[in-house]
């Protein structure tokens, strides 16, 4: 019986799921976090269970984002590249879907103007870079005082003015190699409470 119960515990020990990823593995979107995120509800670990199953909702939505944009059309490659007029990106994002019909668009990662203006529009004048802004005021404020309020601190900038898919794909960019991390310390036995 005793030979019977060894032989079990060692099939369990095998179990794939019940392991965590290596290093490299870790880091797969999707696949290395979900893996980490079971691995870490086995062990009872129910905040490392948490932060990994949302950073493997993070890839999926990120994921999402991109199929989403390329189904659009992620780049404005033929036409006129200016902002405004006619022919101009600012329609073109309006007849893709992107901005609705007087709605401002944000020019997050590369601004029109200041450092922006050395960039090429073909470009800064590109949907990755052009985030639809739910609240004109919002978008008047990000770089300077309007209509008698102050522009924007720099929390309210990174949270109003990137579009959602770069802050989940910044917050993923961090967690998963401090995941890997995690991880890597774990098999060496540097996981808290095993020293």
């Amino acid at each position: 019986m005793i030979e019977k119960q060894k032989a079990y515990n060692a099939k369990q020990e095998e179990e794939w799921w019940r392991k965590h990823p290596g290093v490299v593995e870790s880091v797969v979107p999707v696949w290395g976090s979900a893996r980490e995120a079971v691995a870490d509800a086995y062990e009872g670990d129910i905040a490392g269970a948490a932060l990994n199953g949302a950073l493997a909702a993070s890839d999926l939505f990120l994921a999402g984002a991109v199929v989403k944009g390329v189904g659009k059309g992620a780049f404005k490659v033929a036409g006129s590249h200016a902002w405004k007029g006619r022919n101009g990106v600012r329609a073109w994002m309006g007849e893709k879907g992107y901005l609705a019909p007087g709605q401002h668009g944000h020019h997050w990662a590369i601004p029109q103007n200041g450092w922006g203006k050395s960039v090429p529009d073909a470009i800064k004048n590109q949907p990755w870079n052009i985030h639809p802004m739910k609240d004109p005021a919002i978008h008047m404020r990000m770089n300077k005082s309007w209509d008698g309020k102050p522009p924007l601190t720099l929390p309210e900038q990174l949270w109003h003015g990137p579009p959602p898919w770069a802050k989940v794909g910044s917050a993923a960019a961090v967690g998963h190699p401090a995941g890997a991390a995690k991880a890597g310390m774990e098999r060496n036995g540097t996981r808290q409470g095993s020293r």
